[in-house]
C-alpha cells in the first residue's frame, strides 16, 4: 500500500490560494460565530440537519468513524512506517506531524474558544467543547495530505470526491448532535490550512 514516489511535496500556486482562502474562512467564522444573525442562522441550519430524516443515523455513524482517530491514526502510522522503510523521510515526517500535530492544535482551539456543543440529544459520546469540529479538522488535514502525496491533488474528480467525503464527515457530526454547522466548516478550513501550511514550512525550512 504505497503511493507513487515524487521527488518533493509541491505547494504550487493553487495550493497557496487554497491556503489563504481556508485561513480567511476560518478567521471570518471564528469572528462571526457568536454574533447575530450568524449565530441564529447557524443554530437553525444545524437543527434542521439534526432533525432531517433524509440522512440515516447508521450512514452518518460510518462517516463519523471514518473521520475518527480510530481509523486515521492507524492508517497514518502504517503509511509513516511504509515511507520510512522505502527511504522517503520527508513524506514520513509530514505524515507523523500531520496525524498528531493537527490533534494538538484542535485541543488548543477547543480550550481557547470553549464553545459549547448543541443542547439536543447526542447519538454518540464526544468532547466537552465543540469548536472547531475535531473529526472534520483532523480528517481535512489527513486526507488532504494523502491526496497530495498520492499525486491526485491535480485530478478534479479526486478533489471533488475528497470534498464531498469531508462534507459527509462534517454533516455526520451535526446529524449526530455533536456540532453546529459552523463547527464543521471551521474544522474543514482549519484542517486544510494546517496541512498546506505544514507542507509549505517543510519545503522552505526543513528540506535541504
Amino acid at each position: 500500500m504505497m503511493f507513487s514516489r515524487r521527488k518533493r511535496t509541491e505547494t504550487p500556486l493553487p495550493s497557496i490560494l487554497v491556503l489563504l482562502i481556508s485561513g480567511v474562512i476560518f478567521t471570518i467564522i471564528t469572528a462571526a460565530r457568536n454574533q447575530d444573525p450568524f449565530r441564529s442562522f447557524d443554530e437553525r441550519c444545524s437543527r434542521s440537519l439534526y432533525d432531517s430524516r433524509t440522512l440515516s443515523n447508521r450512514i452518518m455513524l460510518i462517516f463519523s468513524r471514518l473521520g475518527s482517530g480510530f481509523f486515521t491514526v492507524p492508517l497514518g502510522t502504517l503509511l509513516f512506517l511504509s515511507y520510512k522503510k522505502t527511504g522517503e523521510p520527508d513524506k514520513s515526517k509530514l505524515l507523523l506531524f500531520n496525524v498528531f500535530g493537527v490533534r494538538l492544535l484542535n485541543v488548543l482551539f477547543k480550550l481557547l474558544f470553549k464553545r459549547r456543543p448543541p443542547g439536543w440529544e447526542r447519538k454518540m459520546n464526544a468532547s466537552k467543547y465543540g469548536y472547531p469540529s475535531a473529526h472534520t479538522m483532523n480528517s481535512s488535514a489527513f486526507y488532504s495530505l494523502l491526496l497530495i502525496l498520492s499525486g491526485l491533488s491535480r485530478n478534479i474528480w479526486a478533489v471533488t470526491g475528497y470534498i464531498l467525503f469531508l462534507i459527509m464527515i462534517g454533516m455526520s457530526r451535526v446529524k449526530l448532535g455533536i456540532h453546529f454547522v459552523f463547527d464543521m466548516i471551521a474544522g474543514m478550513a482549519s484542517g486544510i490550512f494546517f496541512n498546506l501550511a505544514s507542507i509549505k514550512i517543510n519545503n522552505l525550512f526543513v528540506r535541504r
